[in-house]
């Protein structure tokens, strides 16, 4: 199993893929938060809450054999 296809970014193939393509866009999605609003403590906030997002979001679809 390689850990990231040229797919991976339609549907993740295994849960590493899905973390690491889900940081990508919130780190993304944070940036753009800060430079509309120039706030430090937004920024991490927005950070925070979508890391906390997606390392739930693979742990549950790992559970339920999503990734196998």
């Amino acid at each position: 199993m390689d850990i990231l296809s040229w797919y991976d970014w339609i549907t993740p193939t295994n849960p590493y893929a899905a973390l690491l393509l889900g940081l990508i866009f919130i780190a993304l999605l944070a940036f753009i938060i800060w430079f509309q609003t120039k706030s430090w403590s937004t920024l991490f906030i927005s950070l925070t809450t979508g890391v906390l997002v997606v390392l739930i979001g693979v742990i549950i679809l790992n559970s339920i054999g999503w990734y196998n």
